[in-house]
């Protein structure tokens, strides 16, 4: 027999942020409420819009825009580079209000959590999912900022409460259960539901799929052996359906960086400055899980937009930023020797840094001075400031990977989002 419909009292909440850095900037400039509002990564006119407020979506200035793009459609929109500080801030702040409802809360960016609700005291007491989502946009206004406002989707999976999120943007709040379900997808695109992006629609409409309700209603031998042909096909059978499986906590995978060369760049001597800051970007956040890493990438992009990588197992725990920089000089050495335009390092195969294991042939008074000298500069750097003290290949490069916020999934909200340049395509 079939699996029907979950039917089971929604417990899961989704909850985003509306144009969370262009809010922000709004919430920070009160001046700015209720104008265009763009977030650039560089007040620059080939600078890249990265935010946007409604006002000026509502224009059509969108994500991906060129300022100069953006300030031809809106002479007056206000155009500010992006604050982590601050929104880690705000990040933070709307944590605190969300773990005030339940202690299961989830990031799923900087401005995404889910929440889930079973069980919790909010539930408990015999409030209702609308009630608590209407509390909880209310403590967002109180506490995170009276201009911010947020979505609250809730549903029986998280699939289906973060797309009940989408369905009325900005401040909407939306319910999705087996009784609404057939006739809320009946009113949506492939494309709405969250995951289905242009190549998946594509493989759908092959099979004869081409609204979400006749996705919900193809069987889950069609989608496995059809579309997906795999696992894939079931998994979404039951996502549709209201069954959660999708939640998924792994650890991370990779720590990195990466940054676009402002112009075409085939200088050892410069490369290997970008590559020794973007190293101690990647020590630090290592360091700062007290993990070594067991492997390492470094990636690259070509002037003519085709990329080279490679990777290699580390001979010894990597820790120290040296460490991390000697191996990426050996893979950039490798890389065809050709203008490039964007330069990547990411550490993998992790393991706790604490208690160690040292070789009786690596030198264990080295490599406990090295991590030792590695350990005193972060605690010099944290005290007073970023890269206040900094290995002398480092110098001139002051403006390259800059700190900046992860829009993907993150389980800390630090340090590694892309890093644009005012000349980049």
């Amino acid at each position: 027999m079939e699996l029907g419909y979950n039917t089971a009292t929604p417990r899961m909440m989704h909850i985003d942020l509306n144009s969370c850095f262009a809010t922000i900037e709004q919430q920070a400039n009160r001046r700015q409420r209720g104008r265009p509002v763009g977030v650039a990564a560089y007040d620059h006119p080939n600078g890249i819009i990265l935010a946007a407020s409604y006002e000026a979506k509502a224009l059509g200035i969108k994500l991906g825009t060129r300022v100069k793009e953006a300030q031809a459609i809106c002479p007056g929109i206000y155009i500010v580079e992006p604050d982590p500080p601050k929104y880690r801030e705000a990040h933070r702040r709307f944590r605190a209000v969300l773990e005030t409802f339940t202690s299961d809360v989830t990031a799923k960016s900087i401005d995404e959590f889910v929440i889930d609700l079973t069980g919790s005291l909010s539930i408990n007491s015999g409030k209702t999912m609308e009630a608590i989502g209407f509390e909880i946009k209310q403590a967002i206004h109180e506490y995170v900022g009276e201009a911010v406002n947020c979505n609250v989707g809730i549903a029986p999976n998280r699939f289906l409460a973060k797309l009940a999120a989408g369905l009325h943007k900005p401040d909407g709040l939306d319910v999705i259960t087996a009784d609404n379900l057939e006739r809320t997808l009946s009113e949506l695109r492939l494309t709405d539901l969250p995951g289905i992006n242009r190549r998946f629609s594509a493989r759908l409409k092959v099979e004869g799929i081409y609204t979400p309700l006749e996705f919900l209603a193809a069987t889950r031998q069609t989608l496995m052996m059809q579309v997906f042909r795999g696992i894939v096909g079931h998994y979404w059978w039951l996502r549709l359906r209201g069954w959660e499986i999708d939640d998924k906590r792994g650890e991370r995978r990779t720590i990195g960086h990466q940054y676009a060369v402002p112009r075409p760049e085939r200088t050892p001597k410069k490369l290997n400055s970008v590559l020794a800051k973007l190293s101690e970007k990647t020590g630090r956040r290592l360091r700062e899980k007290q993990w070594v890493a067991h492997g390492i990438h470094l990636g690259v992009r070509f002037a003519d937009y085709t990329h080279w990588g490679q990777s290699m197992r580390a001979p010894k725990a990597l820790y120290a930023t040296s460490d991390i920089f000697h191996l990426g000089q050996q893979l950039l050495a490798r890389a065809p020797k050709r203008e490039i335009t964007l330069l990547s390092v990411g550490v993998h195969y992790f393991a706790p840094a604490h208690p160690e294991q040292l070789s009786f042939f690596d030198g264990q008074r080295n490599v406990a001075l090295e991590r030792y000298i590695a350990d005193a500069m972060d605690k010099v750097n944290n005290t007073f400031g970023e890269f206040v003290v900094q290995p002398a290949v480092m110098m001139g490069v002051e403006t390259a990977a800059k700190d900046a916020i992860a829009f993907g999934k993150l389980d800390d909200i630090e340090k590694s989002i892309l890093d644009w340049s005012p000349d980049e395509s």
